[in-house]
């Protein structure tokens, strides 16, 4: 996938990183859209500043395996967050 085609494929999902997030905080996603996830593009659509140059220096993923997923916990953390 490159610039030219990006809009071919639509994305799972989209975020908007708040300054916070930009600080540490975590994106929370929800379970469902990646749950059979097998490989991963991040795309970088617009910089913080508006500037011409994008840096990242890290993106941290974290997650588990469908065996180690305990369906019941995640339910009661999804109630948590509305």
């Amino acid at each position: 996938m490159g610039f030219s085609n990006v809009n071919d494929f639509p994305p799972s999902d989209t975020v908007v990183l708040s300054p916070d997030n930009i600080k540490g905080k975590p994106v929370l996603l929800k379970y469902v859209k990646f749950q059979n996830v097998r490989s991963l593009t991040i795309f970088i659509e617009d910089n913080q500043s508006g500037s011409d140059i994008t840096k990242v220096q890290k993106i941290a993923l974290f997650g588990s395996t469908v065996e180690t997923t305990d369906m019941k916990g995640l339910k009661k953390i999804e109630d948590h967050q509305h």
